[in-house]
């Protein structure tokens, strides 16, 4: 066998091998344990400010730094790790989708809107 034709039939294999790798069930969720509860913290504040609402007639509202804590809390975040995620957040653009899908799913199962 020639050299060219192992290295093409090599290339064909990793090829395959890698299209196929895909194919498989995606069983493990690439967001970690802060970044849930991150999720589950944004799509609180969006809804809870009006933005995610879907009626564009819903006055929007700033919450105050009270109402803040209480949803960090009830998200088991504190400001600091919030601030840590935003900071990984900013260098990571693919998470940062994967966080606002997780939002716009929290989103639609609290509300059925946005789907």
């Amino acid at each position: 066998m020639k050299f060219c034709d192992a290295f093409r039939n090599s290339f064909l294999c990793f090829i395959c091998v890698c299209a196929l790798s895909g194919c498989g069930e995606k069983g493990v969720s690439p967001l970690d344990r802060d970044d849930v509860h991150f999720a589950g913290f944004y799509s609180d504040y969006l809804l809870e400010s009006g933005v995610a609402t879907g009626n564009e007639d819903v006055a929007l509202s700033s919450l105050g730094s009270a109402e803040i804590d209480e949803l960090l809390a009830s998200h088991s975040l504190t400001r600091e790790r919030l601030t840590r995620k935003i900071d990984v957040y900013k260098k990571n653009p693919e998470l940062w989708k994967l966080i606002l899908v997780q939002v716009r799913a929290n989103i639609f199962k609290k509300t059925g809107v946005g789907q």
